[in-house]
């Protein structure tokens, strides 16, 4: 009787198994999930600090999603296996499941399915298996050498200005991780507020995030765009973007808390910290200065650059800055009348559909969250609206009333953070495996816009 079992369960896993491996719409979100549960089984455990469940799973969730919302003050609640815990939940959420597995099966040489392979290879711009497994070292290694370098620096730095070698290569591991990986979580209790004036953490911390949310595969093109060279329209787009989004988000913090929220530091720190939070709110979430009491224009701005987000491949969350890239060029021929053209090169109504799909799909979700939020919780509107984007671009700045939610608000604020990092790559490779189906042509509708 107990070997029949034993032959039932192991069917049942092996059936449950092949059923979730032979699609990456279902890996993805099942192997994030199985992770976020078992970091918050972890991290409430007494061996990792004094948490309770919810509270536990919401720092899990919070690692995994690589977005940096605390409820609880991690660098008191957790002891120093807990931080380390919490770590490694927040590497291998910004590696990516899907690289983890895919690595994993390359290794043992076990066979993807048809699906699977064909959106690694979409996911990577791989041709074959074998493209597929360097692309997957190249992401390890870029991941890995930026994260040491970064590691370095912060170490050397902290250790400088605590006179605490310990300290200071504790803070630098962590800080590194969580700087590439884009998490916004720092072993400070009050994030970065007490070196916003140091340039070598700030900028350092910033160009970890900002590498950490470009894919390897377009970041180590970066010199030949300095020096002007031929790049592919998807490179040309990620960097162009980036920049953009990066000069017009500190021009206009800058501009519009020049007198508030930043008032009280020197010409050269605002600009520092402008810069640091037009970088930081594009998917990290770390912060250097109190924004608890945002001025108008620098609210809507960090808003609009979280919903944004980083490039795809990377660690980033958000719509991708191709996706609001792609809007903006469709945009801008339509005014002139011409076809949808970059650089001479035509982008397809397919990219262009998809583009649409993903952002109304996202929004979607973000409305429910803010929905549920404002009829929920007793707590400033504005705030809310705030925490709930901060949430879905995976992002985890805040207004200061994370601490404050209830219950029912956490949830919805844990299930906001897991759908705002698995949800974009779900619908797109839920597109992706339809774009190949057969349509029937029909005649074409007139329907008024005005």
């Amino acid at each position: 009787m107990a070997n029949v079992i034993k032959r039932i369960h192991h069917a049942f896993l092996n059936s449950l198994y092949e059923e979730i491996v032979k699609s990456p719409v279902r890996i993805l979100p099942v192997t994030f999930l199985i992770l976020c549960f078992l970091g918050g089984v972890l991290l409430y455990m007494p061996c990792c600090g004094n948490m309770s469940f919810i509270d536990a799973l919401f720092t899990s969730v919070s690692g995994v999603c690589v977005t940096g919302l605390s409820v609880q003050d991690i660098s008191t609640k957790l002891n120093l296996f807990g931080q380390f815990i919490l770590m490694v939940l927040i590497q291998a959420g910004g590696l990516g499941i899907m690289s983890i597995s895919s690595i994993i099966f390359l290794l043992l040489g076990k066979k993807m399915s048809v699906a699977y392979e064909k959106n690694a290879r979409s996911m990577f711009d791989a041709e074959s298996r074998d493209e597929i497994k360097e692309s997957l070292f190249l992401i390890f290694k870029y991941t890995f050498i930026l994260e040491f370098i970064g590691f370095i620096i912060l170490s050397l730095r902290f250790s400088y200005l605590n006179k605490d070698i310990i300290f200071g290569i504790k803070q630098g591991v962590f800080l590194a991780v969580s700087g590439f990986c884009n998490a916004g979580y720092a072993l400070i209790s009050d994030n970065l507020i007490p070196y916003n004036s140091d340039p070598v953490i700030i900028l350092t911390v910033a160009l970890l995030i900002i590498f950490g949310g470009i894919a390897p595969v377009i970041a180590i093109t970066l010199p030949k765009y300095l020096r002007g060279e031929k790049l592919s329209p998807v490179a040309k787009i990620v960097f162009n973007t980036t920049i953009a989004l990066i000069v017009l988000g500190t021009v206009i913090i800058l501009m519009s808390s020049f007198d508030g929220t930043l008032k009280d530091m020197s010409c050269s720190d605002k600009i520092l910290n402008a810069f640091f939070h037009s970088v930081s709110a594009r998917t990290a979430g770390f912060s250097s200065v109190d924004l608890s009491n945002l001025s108008c224009g620098s609210y809507f701005t960090l808003i609009f650059l979280m919903i944004v987000g980083g490039s795809p491949g990377g660690t980033a969350g958000g719509i991708k800055t191709t996706t609001f890239a792609v809007l903006i060029i469709t945009a801008y021929n339509t005014f002139l009348g011409r076809k949808n053209i970059t650089r001479n090169r035509e982008i397809t109504h397919e990219t262009v559909y998809k583009a649409i799909a993903l952002i109304f799909a996202y929004m979607i979700i973000l409305i429910i969250s803010c929905f549920l939020l404002l009829t929920t919780q007793m707590l400033p509107h504005s705030k809310l609206v705030f925490e709930a984007v901060s949430a879905m671009g995976t992002v985890g700045l805040s207004m200061g009333i994370t601490s404050q939610l209830d219950v029912f608000g956490k949830i919805v604020i844990i299930l906001t953070m897991f759908l705002g990092r698995v949800f974009p790559a779900m619908v797109i490779y839920y597109l992706n495996s339809r774009s190949n189906e057969f349509y029937l042509s029909y005649p074409k509708a007139k329907i008024s816009l005005t």
